[in-house]
């Protein structure tokens, strides 16, 4: 199991939006095994904010990740070492070990 505490310094690969079934998958490398790998995986979404402006600079390492609990679901939000800063609303959110 992971946590998203251990997300500090991973490196977002890539942030996937299947609009038809309103889930979105964040791919994460989490150590520097090829097979260190972590999917946070967001079901039900009904908002996406995603900007890449680094105001801080580039980076593609996350400083934080948090789930907030909200009156019709929850907030994930993924704070970049950018600067940026991703927001997904959701009804469910999920943090794996592995690609899928």
């Amino acid at each position: 199991m992971i946590s998203l505490s251990d997300l500090h310094d991973a490196t977002l690969k890539t942030v996937e939006f299947g609009w038809e079934a309103a889930v979105i998958r964040l791919m994460l490398k989490i150590g520097p095994a090829p097979s260190d790998l972590a999917v946070l995986e967001a079901h039900g979404v009904t908002s996406l904010v995603c900007p890449r402006l680094c105001p801080w600079g580039p980076s593609s390492s996350v400083n934080a990740a948090t789930i907030e609990a909200l009156a019709d679901g929850k907030l994930l939000t993924v704070e970049m070492q950018s600067g940026d800063v991703l927001e997904v609303r959701c009804v469910e959110v999920s943090v794996e070990r592995g690609a899928r």
